[in-house]
């Protein structure tokens, strides 16, 4: 049999035998004569049991398979994900996209690295297409864009110049079918009347706002936003802030921020509801606070600080500080109750004070000291105590004056110690001391250290190493361009299945393709108790020391900004003027 007739439970049959074995019965659905073994009934013809089935890896309607498995089938989009990966017969690479391509002198399925080798990204029509010729800008262009011969694409479908994306169609116009297309899908999911009006009024506010590429992208992310409300509303009245918080949660609202701000502003959410919110979330956080004061000693007091601040809140509510206008909210106050959680917990730990009558001026001037960050957040609960309990003696939080932050930059002998480590730093060290050096000597900072790519680097004849940081190129210096030569040698990819050639940035990270992370080297600077801004200005100050003053030197060797470069001058100049009297006072 070189062909079955029909195929039943993994049994093939030739005409015949199917003629024999299968009688003719009616399809239960739609009525249509279907055959079946021994007329077994009920029974569906090939169009019914056809007619829901969907794509077991997208989820869409497929009408006509392209591959049918024991599980179900695939879509024509989706069908090669299903099949045994296939070696190219030019490379060998395992590829799920292999083709033939006759143009180019490809007889044997290939992938599409082989395919496209030559290839280039036409100038004109952003394709990816293999080249054709120069056109009279003297720029390689695709066949098509050189048969226009620099004429302008007129779109066929709006009859507006534009940008091609195909013969028939500009990129505007293909984006708006995009967009259409996708809206027209959503709206099959939704059953009520107004949330298909609220979701078509959404997407035409946001093709305006963000243009029908941007749409396009995200409506599928914002469909299940409206899907949720269909499913749970039966008209727009039910919408109320309760409802909407239990739906989506207080993180859910926020991400879903560009669709529920359009209910908002369209009046379907009651405004009332961000307020409400926002007071959720603020009295789950204080609760938390408070309950991590469980079994200390300042638990009541907190509890009371927390009553005094509410009190003072609905004063401010009292006297028409409401909504726009509002003034110490619910954030606020749990700002505020934190940085006394934070200070209490200091008085616990470091100083052993179990009551709140002992604690004296030296305590919070050692708490600030530890945690400049909390100065101002603590004023209120300094206040509280003040007013509100009986203390031996008042404590004030000190106001200081300073134009430049304490530590801003690095002793001399810091300075040059941590060059020398770096300079000499062993096989496991070496990453972290080019990006140190990077940032310590080129003032660079760590969102531009972490994107230096490999190409960045130009090996000279003498075997330093020179790089365009700004608008200039500098030659690095030789023990760095020396450091530098071994870090290469020993540069590693560290993403799973990725090779150390195919990974273009210096330091790569644990993401294929991608870049060490910022976090990671903030938190080694961290350890070593130093921070991106120290590094920064400490790079400028000690180049200013050694003669490079003028804030154009700095933004084109160091590709900062002129204003930049100009603030950080003013700020060494006074410095500079205060170490020399104090030296010109020791001398004398």
């Amino acid at each position: 049999m070189p062909k079955a007739h029909a195929i039943y439970d993994g049994i093939a049959y030739c005409g015949t035998c199917y003629a024999r074995e299968f009688k003719p019965v009616a399809c239960s659905d739609c009525g249509k004569t279907v055959r079946t073994p021994n007329g077994v009934e009920p029974a569906l013809c090939k169009r019914c049991r056809n007619k829901d089935r969907t794509c077991l890896r997208c989820g869409k309607p497929v009408p006509r398979a392209a591959l049918t498995l024991e599980t179900g089938v695939a879509c024509p989009s989706c069908a090669r994900y299903f099949k045994t990966p296939q070696p190219c017969a030019v490379c060998g690479q395992l590829s799920l996209r292999l083709a033939r391509d006759f143009k180019s002198g490809f007889d044997e399925p290939v992938c599409e690295v082989c395919r496209r080798k030559g290839h280039i990204t036409c100038p004109v029509c952003g394709k990816h297409r293999r080249p054709a010729g120069k056109d009279a800008n003297d720029r390689i262009v695709c066949k098509r864009c050189l048969e226009a011969d620099g004429n302008p694409f007129i779109c066929p479908k709006c009859v507006k110049e534009g940008r091609r994306h195909s013969a028939s169609q500009c990129e505007d116009c293909y984006w708006e079918e995009r967009a259409g297309s996708k809206v027209k899908s959503t709206l099959g999911m939704l059953s009520r009347n107004w949330s298909r009006e609220a979701f078509e009024g959404f997407c035409s506010e946001l093709v305006n706002r963000v243009g029908a590429k941007l749409a396009a992208l995200r409506l599928e992310r914002y469909a299940l936003f409206f899907a949720k409300l269909d499913a749970a509303c039966a008209n727009p009245t039910e919408l109320s802030a309760d409802l909407l918080i239990g739906l989506f949660g207080n993180e859910g609202l926020r991400r879903q921020a560009v669709p529920y701000g359009y209910l908002l502003r369209t009046g379907l959410a009651p405004q009332e509801t961000e307020v409400r919110r926002e007071l959720m979330i603020e009295e789950s956080r204080q609760q938390s606070i408070l309950n991590r004061a469980q079994g200390h000693w300042y638990l009541d007091l907190l509890n009371r600080y927390q009553r005094h601040l509410s009190e003072i809140s609905g004063r401010y509510q009292d006297r028409g500080w409401n909504d726009e206008k509002r003034r110490f909210g619910p954030r606020t106050i749990t700002a505020n109750l934190r940085a006394s959680e934070l200070f209490l917990g200091h008085l616990e730990t470091i100083h052993g004070v179990d009551e709140i009558q002992r604690i004296d001026q030296v305590h919070l001037n050692r708490f600030i000291l530890d945690n400049p960050g909390y100065r101002e957040s603590i004023r209120a609960f300094v206040r509280f105590l003040n007013r509100k309990v009986k203390l031996f003696r008042k404590v004030r939080v000190e106001t200081v004056t300073r134009a430049l932050p304490e530590g801003l930059f690095l002793e001399r002998t810091r300075y040059q110690d941590l060059l020398g480590n770096w300079l000499r730093a062993g096989k496991k060290d070496r990453k972290e001391a080019l990006i140190g050096l990077f940032m310590l000597l080129y003032a660079q900072s760590i969102k531009k250290v972490v994107r230096l790519r490999v190409s960045d680097m130009l090996k000279g004849i003498d075997g330093t190493y020179r790089i365009s940081f700004g608008r200039a190129e500098i030659a690095l210096d030789k023990r760095v361009s020396e450091l530098l030569e071994r870090y290469l040698k020993e540069r590693r990819a560290l993403a799973t299945m990725e090779d150390d050639w195919e990974n273009a940035y210096l330091f790569p990270g644990r993401r294929y393709g991608g870049h060490l992370s910022e976090a990671a080297i903030s938190n080694q600077l961290k350890k070593r108790e130093l921070s991106a801004e120290q590094l920064f200005a400490s790079a400028l100050y000690y180049a200013y020391l050694s003669g490079m003053r003028h804030p154009k030197v700095l933004v084109r060797a160091f590709g900062i900004t002129d204003y930049t470069a100009i603030k950080y001058l003013n700020l060494i100049n006074p410095r500079l003027t205060a170490e020399t009297n104090m030296r010109t006072v020791r001398n004398g």
